[in-house]
């Protein structure tokens, strides 16, 4: 489905709930795993109450779900979404994309054939035709998302069969998603600062990584044709 701003104002919704930092940090932390409330209190140090009213309005827009098991319920993320906004002098449009583009190849040929030839008959066709194109690339882009994930996916499991401690899984699993600075992955995944340079230090003697350095600045990637992307 192709949620587009003349149908209803779902999109409305999405965007005002992404619009809060703290629910913000809480897709992130549900992008690793499915969460239970203590869980996410404990991590992004919120209070439960706070936190579950955040659930409630990620989940009522349809951004998260949860489910039972045991006396927790957990939330999670189990959809793929891109939304696309356009701000320009003449207009402002916001797509919201789900749908999959089946066969890009098929796509594309069609595309291309609306401009090949002469002359477009008329302004309205060509505008028609243009934002039609727009829409197009949007969904190319909701596919590509999906690919990176899927092979985010594919360097978890690899990251479960390493012969590691749980923080340099965690350093790696930050390395994989292209967060390459120390103070970053500490901020982001609740490590300490110390715990996150240690990691890296133990990660590049073994070889699963290796220091870069831009100016001033020391950045980490995970080593091509090391063993996490081997």
């Amino acid at each position: 489905m192709l949620v587009r701003k003349s149908d209803d104002n779902w999109w409305e919704d999405v965007i005002e709930a992404l619009a809060n930092e703290s629910r913000r940090r809480i897709l992130q932390l549900l992008t690793k795993k499915p969460c239970y409330i203590s869980e996410i209190s404990y991590a992004l140090k919120m209070a439960p109450k706070v936190v579950l009213e955040h659930l409630d309005r990620l989940e009522k827009v349809g951004l998260i779900r949860s489910f039972e098991e045991g006396r927790r319920r957990y939330y999670y993320i189990d959809r793929s979404l891109n939304i696309s906004i356009s701000i320009s002098p003449h207009r402002f449009d916001v797509d919201v994309i789900e749908e999959k583009v089946r066969d890009l190849k098929e796509e594309f040929e069609r595309m291309r054939s609306l401009f090949e030839g002469t002359a477009e008959k008329n302004l309205i066709d060509t505008f028609e035709r243009l934002r039609r194109m727009e829409r197009m690339f949007g969904l190319i882009q909701k596919s590509i998302s999906e690919g990176i994930d899927e092979l985010i996916n594919r360097f978890i499991l690899k990251l479960d069969r390493l012969d590691i401690g749980n923080v340099d899984r965690i350093v790696l699993y930050a390395l994989v998603k292209g967060v390459e600075r120390p103070e970053r992955i500490s901020q982001m995944f609740g490590l300490t600062y110390d715990e996150v340079l240690s990691s890296l230090s133990d990660l590049e003697k073994k070889g699963f990584v290796e220091r870069i350095e831009e100016g001033n600045m020391i950045k980490f990637r995970i080593r091509k044709g090391g063993d996490v992307y081997g």
